[in-house]
């Protein structure tokens, strides 16, 4: 089951009930707790689906990879490492 970090989830609201704690439990910044347990939890979650990570350079860009893709990958590779005797 994928999970979506939004209002709701609870990993969001134990995270940041954690950070709070860890801060000391101070008054005034519920939110940025909050936002900062969002951001951690989006980016475990992309790092657990193999999608690109936040703030990486092939972040937004990412393309499923599928069998015949791959495969085609692989060949190319292969072809490209093939030892072909040369004239010089």
């Amino acid at each position: 089951m994928e999970h979506t970090s939004g209002a709701d989830d609870p990993r969001v609201r134990d995270r940041a009930y954690r950070l709070w704690e860890e801060e000391g439990r101070p008054d005034d910044r519920h939110l940025d707790h909050w936002a900062q347990a969002a951001r951690e939890i989006e980016e475990e979650d992309r790092r657990n689906a193999g999608g690109p990570r936040v703030n990486s350079p092939d972040a937004g860009l990412a393309v499923p990879d599928d069998a015949a893709a791959r495969n085609q990958r692989e060949a190319a590779a292969h072809l490209g490492q093939s030892s072909v005797p040369s004239d010089s």
